[in-house]
């Protein structure tokens, strides 16, 4: 038998920016181990330019990355291999 912090994934994830309150529920969910209690290992990274992420995990440095929806689709138009997985804060 293995501990789930055995089993856990490890997944990287790049912000768009410093931490800051968009960020919240990734920060949250870390600190109260909702990630570990679903099997993932999150290292979680600042970049010092807010438009490397997407770059980034295009190639193959990163698993995910927050970005902007505008920056996401002109990232798509030059062919960069990228999909959304979901929405952090959603508007209307």
């Amino acid at each position: 038998m293995f501990s789930q912090q055995a089993l856990a994934e490890k997944v990287t994830l790049m912000l768009d920016w410093f931490v800051n309150p968009d960020h919240g529920p990734i920060i949250v969910a870390k600190q109260q181990g909702l990630f570990k209690a679903q099997g993932l290992d999150i290292e979680i990274t600042e970049p010092a330019d807010p438009s490397t992420p997407p770059k980034l995990v295009a190639a193959g440095k990163f698993d995910l990355a927050v970005t902007y929806q505008p920056q996401l689709i002109r990232d798509v138009v030059e062919d960069l291999p990228l999909s959304r997985v979901s929405t952090l804060i959603a508007t209307r």
